[in-house]
């Protein structure tokens, strides 16, 4: 099939295809179209026109991938933060509980002191009741017997010619007699006040603790609608855990299928770079391999160098195979060395990219890689010399930012390129 033909029937099969899986794989129909044709078909600034169904269904299932983690990390994070409320709000209702408790116990104490408080009070009113009919009974009998009463019968005892001795030890039972009735009266009458100070008292402090055990009866009641909110918070937010890990579970299927597919075009990328007939066929010896190639940027500006990574999302290793230069999408980018231009295309990995041979240098086959750009400015089977522009630096392909990544390759695997740039 020609190369137009390729590529028409690339589109077509685009068009076709209605629904998300079905553009996914439309899409990787036109990067196979557009492949066929990388011999002899001029890739210019009209990359992006051809490829831009392809590109946009790619780019987006990375981008829901790391929405649907972000989500899920969010949403892990309000329900830890949810069994934190609720941890917390389950030991304020505890203390809340117990404050009642010890509330509840300090006023039934209190209204118990209060109960014998009055019982006290009783007993002495009626012991003041009892002296004061003494008393009285003793100023009757004065009354009636002339105003000495007891007195009088006392000096009658001390004059008689009675047992003298007797006599007054019988005066004196009587002296004390009257004495006492007087004295337990007055006892009687400062107990009673004693008392009903300490009732006052008494019932001041039951009524605080009264007072205390409403707030702690509230405040318990406040916790526990506290507790039952949390809780109910915890499952709704848990319901929404287990939706966004499933989301996530499916973005990640997606992204491993995907990953998968493009891991393919990759190693077809690298056999390219190493069996196509459109190598560069000229030969090189060096003594010194470094400074063969001219770097795309100053070795301090690479905010990501050759090595491994961790994918964040999937947790697998994955070698990033070059170097990662921070340039504005816009930025020209320049060829690092003479050579033929073997592929100007686009993938889901790469987006637009470039690849360059150099010829058998050192007695290995030297490519050199550029990927993301926004547009290009050569096309296949195209010398190009050191120094020329090549493209424009952009964010197309699996990338979250505009940058150059820039890659060298022996007999098609990538190695570091410190080795061969100066």
């Amino acid at each position: 099939m020609g190369d137009a033909a390729s590529l028409s029937q690339g589109l077509m099969n685009v068009g076709a295809l209605s629904s998300r899986r079905s553009r996914a794989a439309a899409s990787m129909a036109v990067v196979a179209a557009l492949t066929l044709g990388a011999g002899s078909a001029a890739f210019g600034d009209d990359v992006d026109d051809k490829i831009k169904a392809s590109k946009s269904e790619i780019d987006d299932l990375s981008k829901e991938l790391t929405a649907a983690d972000a989500k899920l990390k969010k949403t892990d994070a309000a329900v830890a933060a949810a069994h934190k409320k609720v941890t917390t709000a389950r030991s304020k209702l505890t203390s809340a509980q117990q404050k009642q408790t010890d509330a509840k116990s300090d006023y039934d104490l209190a209204k118990a002191d209060e109960d014998a408080s009055l019982k006290a009070l009783a007993r002495n009113r009626t012991d003041q009741a009892a002296a004061r009919t003494q008393v009285g009974g003793l100023a009757r009998n004065a009354f009636e017997s002339g105003g000495l009463g007891d007195l009088t019968f006392t000096v009658q005892v001390l004059t008689s010619k009675t047992d003298v001795t007797g006599s007054m030890a019988l005066a004196d039972i009587v002296m004390r007699r009257q004495q006492g009735v007087i004295t337990n009266l007055k006892s009687s009458a400062a107990a009673g006040q004693s008392e009903a100070a300490r009732l006052a008292e008494v019932r001041r402090k039951a009524s605080l603790t009264k007072t205390k055990q409403d707030a702690a009866v509230a405040a318990a009641s406040a916790a526990k609608k506290q507790a039952d909110t949390a809780e109910s918070d915890l499952k709704t937010v848990q319901a929404t855990q287990q939706s966004d890990r499933a989301s996530l579970a499916k973005e990640k299927k997606k992204e491993e299928a995907k990953l998968a597919a493009l891991e393919a075009e990759s190693n077809r990328l690298k056999n390219i770079t190493s069996t196509s007939d459109n190598l560069d066929p000229s030969v090189t010896k060096l003594t010194n391999e470094g400074g063969f190639l001219a770097a795309p940027g100053p070795a301090s500006s690479i905010v990501s160098p050759y090595g491994y990574r961790f994918h964040p999302v999937l947790r697998i290793q994955k070698l990033h195979e070059g170097d990662d230069y921070p340039f504005a999408c816009g930025t020209p980018v320049y060829a690092s060395g003479d050579g033929t231009v073997i592929e100007a295309n686009y993938n889901g990995i790469s987006g637009n990219h470039v690849y360059i041979s150099h010829g058998t240098v050192n007695g290995v086959q030297l490519t050199t890689a550029y990927m993301h750009f926004t547009s290009l400015r050569v096309s296949a089977g195209q010398k190009v010399k050191k120094g020329q522009q090549i493209g424009v630096s952009g964010m197309t392909g699996r990338v979250t930012g505009c940058h150059l990544h820039f890659e060298t390759r022996e007999n098609g695997v990538a190695v570091n390129p410190r080795k061969w740039v100066g």
